[in-house]
């Protein structure tokens, strides 16, 4: 029996369909690269803009924060920094926009600057003429908005007490006119005048 053997067409369909499967798997092996590279770079980056946000927050002085300074990162890396402040409409609170430049590698250019805005709670940099004029103004514009100021109160919102019988203090559920509820429907009344309770 005369066995048949593969066709020169065959055999060029069967290697351009492993040409292709081989195309594929190497572009997608080459995204996983690309995208675990990019992922170590992100998190990269973000623990170095976490350590500037760090120095922000350890640096108590106003002028020091507008000064801004340098720090170390891993790699023998180093990192800028600086903050803007503005005061808010409410006391003690300020926006300080954080500005950073990073080194990408040691001894590297450092990159594109990275602005983010930060709010902080710190009373030393408030100066206290500009802490009561905020204070003052917010009184005034809570005063407006309610109708009434607040050391003359407001009678709308008074609670005013509900009708109805009221319970003599220590006496459980005896009305204030003193007498006992009727006892329940079959009930006998028991030594002392207490209703017996129902069997």
């Amino acid at each position: 029996m005369r066995r048949r053997g593969f066709t020169l067409i065959e055999v060029l369909m069967s290697l351009a369909i492993f040409a292709l499967a081989a195309v594929s798997l190497g572009a997608a092996y080459s995204n996983v690269l690309m995208g675990r590279l990019a992922l170590k770079q992100d998190e990269q980056r973000l623990d170095d803009l976490a350590r500037c946000r760090a120095a922000l927050l350890e640096t108590p002085g106003f002028d020091d924060v507008e000064a801004g300074g340098e720090i170390h990162l891993p790699g023998e890396r180093t990192a800028r920094w600086k903050g803007k402040i503005e005061a808010t409409a409410v006391s003690d609170l300020f926006a300080v926009q954080l500005t950073c430049e990073i080194q990408a590698v040691k001894d590297g250019d450092y990159g594109d600057e990275i602005n983010e805005t930060r709010m902080l709670l710190r009373p030393t940099w408030s100066i206290p003429s500009d802490r009561q004029k905020i204070r003052d103004d917010a009184r005034q514009r809570l005063e407006k908005e309610r109708g009434y100021k607040e050391a003359d109160g407001n009678s709308n919102f008074i609670s005013t007490p509900t009708r109805g019988k009221k319970l003599v203090p220590g006496k459980g559920a005896t009305p204030a006119n003193g007498k006992n509820p009727a006892p329940a429907k079959g009930a006998q009344p028991a030594k002392g005048g207490q209703p017996a309770p129902k069997r």
